[in-house]
């Protein structure tokens, strides 16, 4: 096999740094998953309406932006914030979270918070601040 497939051979897809992103990620959404599957929403939807609520006045393209997502994911998870009327969008492409949105995050907030807190445990302080430096290298 080495002869005829010299790059095969050599190459060790158990050190592939984008494998090992989705094992975590895949992990992590677990957690979410669990916690959140009462209330209809993906973890990229809740992320999404989190986003809308702080932030506020923001446009699909920003949203696309701040998430490192194309248009077209932004719009297939807004699509049913839409349609639940949790966010709306107003003149000029703006989009923001109704009043049935913000209650809605106010319901959902304690099973987030618990999401939140297994995460911590399961990442301990270091693999918190691990995550961090990561994210800091990757966004610069």
């Amino acid at each position: 096999m080495k002869a005829k497939y010299p790059n095969l051979e050599s190459a060790n897809p158990s050190q592939c740094i984008a494998s090992k992103m989705m094992k975590c990620n895949r992990i992590l959404s677990q957690v979410f998953r669990k916690h959140l599957l009462n209330f209809g929403l993906t973890n990229s939807q809740m992320t999404i309406l989190f986003i809308i609520a702080k932030k506020g006045d923001v446009t699909q393209a920003q949203l696309a932006s701040m998430l490192y997502l194309e248009k077209s994911t932004v719009s297939r998870n807004m699509r049913r914030l839409f349609e639940k009327e949790l966010i709306i969008k107003e003149k000029n492409q703006i989009i923001n979270i109704t009043e049935k949105g913000k209650s809605f995050l106010e319901k959902i907030i304690p099973q987030w918070d618990k999401a939140m807190e297994e995460s911590r445990k399961l990442l301990a302080n270091d693999g918190l601040e691990a995550l961090d430096t990561v994210l800091s290298k990757l966004k610069s």
